[in-house]
């Protein structure tokens, strides 16, 4: 199976979870197939499919923290403050599936929360085709169930299972079972953890 490389880098970048209640929001540690599927279908129209993670490297992906208060929109005073996790000199990869549409050797998406407080502008650079293997290890993004196979996913051994919401219109959406992070896969070897596989 064929995908497109490319190497994802953002002076800033919130990736948070999603949690019910709660005074912290922590940052997802990988690039999930929601988030950047989103993003290129927002910026490029059309269907893409797309999943990523960031890569292990000194000085990249440092975890910093930021308070604020949310505003009651209705009431217009503002909630108990939230710490929100992000990431800064983020470094990633990104896995894009072809679709028979050319995209730029390079091109800047948002993506992630707080995008008002100028976090979530990243860059993506084409590093080229790169050819798979399919070989069992442990996944290293979030991908839908229903869409697994697009990646190549021919089976989940041991799977980590999680939800990530699905846009459905401008004002709706679902959650969808998806393999997370750790899943125990047989899949391509560019979307699992290094060490994993043999």
């Amino acid at each position: 199976m064929t995908f497109l490389k490319y190497e994802l880098t953002s002076p800033a970048l919130c990736m948070g979870e999603r949690t019910r209640g709660g005074l912290f929001r922590p940052c997802c540690r990988t690039i999930r197939y929601s988030q950047i599927s989103g993003a290129l279908r927002a910026h490029f129209g059309g269907e893409w499919h797309a999943a990523g993670y960031l890569v292990e490297s000194e000085g990249h992906n440092v975890v910093q923290y930021f308070t604020y208060s949310p505003r009651a929109k209705v009431q217009g005073v503002s909630k108990i403050p939230l710490t929100v996790e992000f990431l800064t000199d983020v470094f990633g990869l990104i896995y894009i599936v072809p679709n028979g549409r050319r995209l730029p050797k390079e091109f800047e998406i948002t993506m992630g929360a707080l995008r008002s407080q100028g976090l979530g502008r990243c860059t993506l650079k084409y590093q080229g085709e790169v050819e798979t293997q399919v070989v069992q290890g442990h996944l290293n993004t979030r991908i839908p169930l229903d869409v697994s196979d697009v990646f190549g996913i021919v089976r989940a051994i041991k799977p980590v299972y999680g939800y990530l919401f699905r846009p459905l219109s401008q004002a709706s959406g679902e959650y969808v079972l998806s393999l997370f992070e750790g899943s125990l896969v047989e899949g391509p070897d560019v979307l699992l953890k290094e060490g994993t596989h043999g």
